[in-house]
């Protein structure tokens, strides 16, 4: 082989040996820069929306605002049932597959953010919903808060209800997402 043939392999591996010199110094970066990012998003245990903590405390903070409570147009609960029963029954609906009973279980401002029972039906039977689980009420003398998760093939979904008494009538004030379901 004449020098100039070794000389010009010699070049090759060395521009060879450059580059991938090069790419592993990328990939070093790329990995260093993703797990600095990574530090900063939240943690998902306790990001997570309908997470159940065994050591959440009873009352765990929901996720979201309810609107107003107006008891001349709030959701009664209906006679012979307590709020813990109309939670019930509004999720057996569900798994019964009567959607406008459940809808009409509602509070006022929920029923009104899907705007009718059909529109309300085509969303909640998309979900596929397979069960729920109940948490154990949280009482005070005259509100109720129950945590509820209803379970789908994607993810299950946590809402916590709550309920006020006016004048020896409980009525749904709110329902929210998120919450707890505690034993």
């Amino acid at each position: 082989m004449s020098d100039q043939t070794q000389s010009s392999n010699q070049q090759m591996i060395v521009i060879a040996m450059v580059v991938i010199a090069v790419l592993l110094a990328a990939i070093v970066g790329v990995v260093v820069f993703q797990q600095m990012n990574a530090n900063k998003l939240p943690n998902p245990s306790t990001a997570a929306v309908g997470a159940t903590d065994p050591a959440a405390p009873a009352a765990a903070p929901v996720t979201a605002q309810a609107g107003p409570f107006d008891a001349k147009t709030a959701t009664k609960v209906p006679a012979g049932m307590t709020p813990e029963l109309m939670v019930k029954a509004y999720h057996d609906n569900i798994a019964a597959g009567k959607y406008e009973a459940a809808y009409k279980l509602l509070p006022l401002d929920k029923q009104q953010s899907y705007g009718n029972a059909k529109a309300y039906t085509d969303q909640v039977k998309a979900y596929g919903i397979t069960g729920y689980e109940m948490g154990k009420p949280v009482v005070t003398a005259d509100k109720i808060e129950i945590a509820a998760t209803q379970v789908t093939p994607q993810m299950p979904i946590t809402y916590t209800w709550s309920f006020t008494k006016v004048a020896g009538q409980w009525y749904a004030a709110s329902r929210i997402m998120g919450g707890a379901v505690t034993k």
